[in-house]
């Protein structure tokens, strides 16, 4: 039951009110008296071309019957002066009682930083990726199928990621021909998917997610004992999905907007086959109140050892190896994860970043990550 409608936002109701012949529309318009002009806008037919690629398409989407119902109405305006302006207006639009077309929940307007068009590497390095996770945000905390994505509005190159987001994630993506007034929904293209690769280098994705730009020297500091993961750095599958930045002789990496998509596409498909991807993997059949537990004598000891109590309790874990130095910085629960199926898990809930060692049945670096994703989604708070 899709409800919830993302649109783009660009500045063609800006390109026809400064070309308008309508004298209201016109003076409104330099005036920049916005109010009146949302007024002026909703005396007229949603689907005229003066309202703009937004409300005609958004219009016309409706008119379709592509949502089943309207709860909710996401704009994603571009980092410009014009984009927030023409947001002010729709926001004034969209909310006010006049208007025929009512969502359940008051619109919303997100600004992406750096999608802006007098700056190329911004919205290569951040406007793009700021898209992906928007959506992607949307996607985790309602589901992919509520939404649809209205992409007539806002720049060619966005328009067409966001073809290739909603292909990624299984939403439809519509777009509105001005010429033919008619919604039509883009047809797929390629995004490829290999689950097996984004699990062998989980721990990677993991940090530049968390870090979003990291010296490669850290990488290789903090992943150093996964070797298959440095290695793979220099490869051209990796070369793909990254940015690269040389800033004062020091190498910076940072997912670029493909990388970010796939990455958030590889958590949906790994959440649909989590089970068979498990089934897999052998089990422990000790019982967990016979499982050996390891603990330093430090501070924070004993909720160490209630967690780790906890953690026994799955199939998975084989022993609590012992504890971890404090992580009071980490964000994330899994530091850190080996071929030979350990998993360091801090319990990032807790000041001090208390954390264990856990030895599972992984018997390699994608079977421990599994666990380890598995893990942090059934035991952290």
């Amino acid at each position: 039951m899709r409800n919830t409608l993302i649109s783009t936002v660009g500045t063609s109701l800006f390109g026809n009110l400064k070309h308008t012949n309508e004298e209201q529309l016109k003076q409104a318009f330099e005036n920049q008296n916005w109010q009146q002009l949302a007024l002026l806008l909703l005396e007229k037919s949603s689907t005229e071309r003066v309202c703009g690629a937004e409300i005609n398409s958004i219009a016309r989407i409706c008119e379709k019957g592509f949502l089943s119902s309207f709860r909710k109405l996401i704009f994603l305006i571009s980092d410009t002066e014009d984009g927030k302006r023409t947001a002010d207006i729709l926001k004034l639009y969209y909310e006010n009682s006049r208007n025929s077309l009512k969502f359940h929940e008051k619109p919303e307007f997100r600004i992406l930083k750096g999608l802006r068009d007098d700056d190329v590497k911004a919205f290569r390095q951040e406007g793009l990726k700021n898209l992906v996770r928007e959506i992607s945000n949307e996607v985790r905390n309602s589901g992919s199928e509520v939404i649809a994505i209205n992409a007539t509005g806002g720049y060619k190159a966005q328009i067409s990621f966001a073809g290739m987001i909603g292909q990624a994630l299984e939403i439809p993506v519509y777009y509105l021909f001005e010429r033919f007034s008619e919604v039509i929904e883009l047809p797929p293209q390629p995004v490829a998917l290999d689950l097996a690769f984004w699990l062998n280098n989980y721990s990677l994705f993991e940090l530049l997610e968390t870090e979003q730009t990291i010296a490669e020297s850290e990488i290789e500091e903090r992943l150093s004992e996964n070797t298959s993961i440095i290695k793979g750095l220099k490869g051209d599958y990796i070369q793909s999905i990254i940015d690269k930045e040389v800033i004062d002789d020091i190498t910076y990496i940072s997912l670029s907007a493909m990388g970010v998509l796939f990455n958030e596409r590889s958590r949906l498909e790994f959440a649909k086959q989590e089970t068979t991807l498990l089934s897999l993997i052998p089990q422990d059949s000790t019982e967990p109140k016979n499982k050996v537990i390891n603990l330093r004598d430090d501070h924070g000891k004993d909720k160490l050892k209630a967690f780790a109590d906890e953690i026994c309790s799955s199939p998975y874990v084989k022993k609590v190896v012992n504890s971890l130095p404090f992580n009071p910085k980490l964000t994330k629960p899994i530091r850190r994860t080996k071929s030979n199926g350990i998993v360091e898990f801090v319990l990032t809930w807790t000041d001090a970043g208390l954390g264990i060692c856990i030895e599972t049945t992984g018997r390699n670096l994608a079977e421990t990550n599994t666990i380890a994703i598995h893990l942090q989604e059934k035991y952290s708070e």
